[in-house]
């Protein structure tokens, strides 16, 4: 086995990467076949979920790649809230990467999947749809939202709310090195290597409210299959979510065995303990 960690040039700003390719990795018409791997809100691919993953692809001999969302981990640039199309955007820009240079010091390779997480998921949705040429084999889907206009009970704070209306922005957190866990925010992957202000405003989430996740009936399903994984303990999402992008996509489906959803019991939404962990092996 092989890791590699290297950067990947897009637009104004650069994509942090992490590649593992087996000592045997599989391959088709000559080129090692990748799962590109994408998190959620203010994740990184230091979580140790992404690493697991990484591992027990790499067991069943299939390279993969974990790269951070600009303005996340060790990405540079800045995120946003409602930014789920720019996110669409680095996935796109990292399979072609992918494509046409490939993982330094392994040329010749072809991504065959993205698995993506929470707000990840979502993206890789609109990328698959908005890219449907750049579409792989295979998507799975863990623990995305589907009504992106449902906002999390409690997220935010009263005070939050306040400054929402009179100032039209509030800093949620700051995230990095040393995330702040203020606000009731959850704090998850390890700790990135720089400090940056997460704020929210009323644009961002007018963005968000607006995407329209319905989208997925225009995947090209004709040649991708889809896997959705969710825990029936999540408590950031609702399952029934999960079951509306199960819906819409098997009435666009020419098969129905091209979506299958699994509901893992007693996990939850980050999928943090080994229990979990070695639940979703076996979904995948």
């Amino acid at each position: 086995m092989s890791q590699t960690e290297f950067f990947v040039p897009s637009r104004t700003f650069q994509l942090f990467a992490r590649a593992i390719v087996p000592n045997a990795p599989r391959t088709t018409n000559g080129r090692i076949v990748v799962f590109v791997l994408s998190h959620g809100l203010l994740d990184n691919i230091d979580a140790p979920m992404f690493r697991h993953i990484q591992q027990t692809l790499c067991t069943l001999s299939i390279a993969s790649v974990a790269f951070d969302f600009h303005g996340n981990g060790r990405s540079t640039g800045t995120t946003s809230y409602g930014n789920y199309h720019d996110e669409a955007d680095d996935i796109a820009n990292l399979v072609q990467y992918l494509h046409s240079v490939g993982i330094p010091n392994t040329k010749h390779v072809y991504v065959i999947g993205v698995l993506a997480h929470s707000k990840g998921a979502s993206s890789m949705m609109l990328f698959a749809t908005k890219y449907a040429h750049l579409c792989p084999s295979f998507l799975v889907n863990l623990s995305g939202r589907f009504w992106l206009a449902r906002e999390i009970t409690m997220r935010w704070t009263q005070e939050n709310q306040r400054q929402l209306r009179e100032t039209g922005k509030f800093l949620w957190r700051r995230y990095g090195a040393k995330p702040s866990k203020s606000n009731g925010a959850i704090i998850t992957g390890s700790e990135q290597r720089l400090v940056r202000e997460y704020w929210i405003s009323m644009s961002d989430m007018a963005e968000r409210a607006g995407t329209d996740m319905g989208v997925v009936q225009m995947l090209p399903l004709h040649r991708t299959f889809v896997l959705n994984i969710m825990g029936s303990k999540d408590q950031i999402v609702p399952d029934d979510d999960v079951w509306e992008y199960d819906r819409l996509m098997r009435m666009a489906a020419p098969h129905a065995d091209r979506v299958v959803t699994r509901i893992v019991p007693g996990a939850k939404h980050f999928w943090n303990n080994q229990r979990e962990l070695e639940a979703l092996d076996r979904s995948l």
